[in-house]
């Protein structure tokens, strides 16, 4: 099954991950780059999720963190099958896209390989079946990108208003 691409804006929209391990850290440094406000809810984390986390529950999960939150987005990142499945559940009752991390089964949306360059996104995926294949085809198109092809699509929108 191939996944829709579709870029939504997560600017200023709130966003739970619950675990903030390594791949909880991961998917923060790239919902903060786009400017997702992230609530981490962790028993344990690292100093540096905790830091780029927005708000910082250090605590287990609660169904109370999606069932009276406005989520845009959530990431379970807790290596917990029966946790993931219940937050899985509960986002999927309140039809809140989720990202259960290595369980393609239990999520709405998957995170591709992402190069971005100011406004300019491209973003790469193999539907979670090869990292290997997505990281050589990101690599292709860093090789072929202009090193300023943000400032340059920065200058076209400006030509476009006129």
């Amino acid at each position: 099954m191939a996944y829709f691409p579709m870029m939504i804006n997560i600017q200023g929209k709130h966003v739970l991950v619950v675990g903030g391990n390594t791949e909880g850290l991961k998917k923060i440094q790239v919902l903060k780059d786009f400017g997702a406000i992230v609530t981490l809810v962790a028993l344990e984390a690292f100093d540096e999720a905790v830091e780029l986390a927005d708000v910082f529950y250090h605590r287990g999960f609660q169904d109370s963190d999606i069932t009276e939150s406005d989520l845009s987005l959530i990431v379970s990142a807790v290596n917990d099958r029966e946790l993931d499945k219940r937050i899985y559940e509960l986002a999927t009752e309140k039809s809140i896209p989720i990202n259960v991390v290595d369980d393609i089964e239990l999520c709405t949306f998957i995170f591709p390989a992402i190069i971005k360059e100011d406004d300019v996104v491209v973003a790469v995926s193999s539907s979670g079946k090869s990292p290997f294949v997505v990281k050589h085809i990101k690599k292709l198109i860093q090789s072929v990108l202009p090193s300023n092809i943000g400032d340059i699509n920065n200058h076209m929108g400006e030509y476009r208003k006129k």
